[in-house]
């Protein structure tokens, strides 16, 4: 299966929107798409979602986007290299929610 071109686009303008609520209605799609990705689709928004929470000021987006990436490895398709970004987080600054994603993905993929 496949989400397509089109969306693909429309997640990567709305997890980089100033928009928090474009940006968290982004991260729910992903989950609600998580089985419909190929396996570029689920690389590519895997990385932009990395991305996305190692820079995301608004706690409750980045809890959504890691959550949503937490699903998303559930295709088997995510690769270390895919979550780099996350590296940049420093866990002791996340909320008990974002810490208990942060360290499944950390654990899984570092």
């Amino acid at each position: 299966m496949t989400i397509g071109n089109s969306n693909l686009l429309g997640i990567a303008r709305d997890l980089s929107s100033p928009s928090p609520e474009a940006r968290e209605e982004a991260s729910e799609r992903i989950c609600d798409w998580v089985h419909s990705f190929d396996r570029r689709e689920v690389r590519v928004v895997a990385a932009l979602l990395s991305s996305a929470a190692a820079e995301e000021p608004e706690r409750d987006c980045r809890e959504s986007e890691l959550n949503a990436l937490s699903e998303l490895t559930a295709s088997g398709l995510v690769e270390a290299d895919d979550l780099a970004p996350l590296r940049e987080l420093r866990r002791d600054l996340l909320t008990e929610p974002d810490a208990e994603h942060y360290d499944y993905l950390v654990g899984e993929y570092f």
